[in-house]
């Protein structure tokens, strides 16, 4: 059977830990303990962050927004 290269599907990402707008991002409120925030957020969810996998309604709450 002959082995084939899976092409990478996701593009690797440096970014600063803090950046502009980041205390209002799912992972920050998180680490902050600010879940019932955090559930406020996320319900009903359109977009998927693309480095931790959460999950929010606006793109304005995940560092690396991905529409679902």
């Amino acid at each position: 059977m002959e082995k084939k290269e899976h092409a990478k599907l996701v593009i690797e990402h440096r970014f600063e830990k803090r950046h502009i707008g980041h205390e209002n991002h799912l992972c920050d409120l998180v680490a902050r303990r600010q879940i019932g925030r955090v559930a406020h957020l996320s319900k009903g969810a359109r977009y998927v962050c693309h480095i931790c996998g959460r999950a929010a309604i606006e793109a304005a709450n995940l560092c690396e927004p991905i529409l679902i």
